[in-house]
């Protein structure tokens, strides 16, 4: 659903809409080191990418925390990495375990994600870089209630049928 409101058509490829110069390869089979150099080589414009629409210095965050070398492939995997650690920052175990209601992690999660809405309808960057929700709140909503099962907080799965049955385990594990 994040790569959804952020990447719809670039999925791990993305790049800002507008980024006049892209990267001499594709997003996925660029290096972080490759990703910084071109950050560098490209002031003044927006340098989100991937599937997650990474800022840069989020990226340089994510990297130190993750303790990924420079030469570490900007993979799916990699992108998935980061995204889990963002995702555990918005309070991701405390929403799993009842800590945190469903609309309050969405919204840690808008403040995170700009093409999330906060219950508001906006984006948190609403107007800054040309950043804005790109899912209404009722969309956004629905989505999550599929996602996590209705109200509840845990994690849902398909049964086949069209239904959604709560998933309750793997998901302590986020990023692995």
């Amino acid at each position: 659903m994040i790569a959804f409101a952020e990447a719809p058509k670039g999925r791990y490829d993305a790049i800002h809409y507008g980024a006049k110069v892209r990267p001499s390869k594709k997003p996925s089979q660029l290096t972080l080191a490759e990703i910084y150099r071109w950050i560098d080589q490209t002031p003044g414009q927006p340098h989100a990418i991937g599937n997650f629409q990474i800022i840069p210095s989020t990226l340089l965050n994510l990297q130190k925390r993750l303790g990924l070398p420079d030469s570490t492939l900007f993979s799916p995997a990699t992108q998935n990495r980061m995204a889990a650690l963002l995702l555990s920052d918005a309070g991701h175990q405390k929403f799993v375990d009842g800590k945190i209601s469903r609309a309050t992690y969405q919204n840690n999660l808008a403040k995170i994600w700009a093409g999330l809405p906060l219950a508001s309808g906006k984006s948190a960057y609403h107007g800054y870089a040309g950043n804005r929700a790109t899912i209404t709140r009722a969309f956004y909503d629905e989505k999550m209630a599929q996602i996590f099962g209705g109200s509840q907080t845990r994690l849902a799965k398909s049964d086949g049928t069209g239904q959604t049955a709560p998933l309750t385990s793997g998901w302590r594990r986020l990023g692995e």
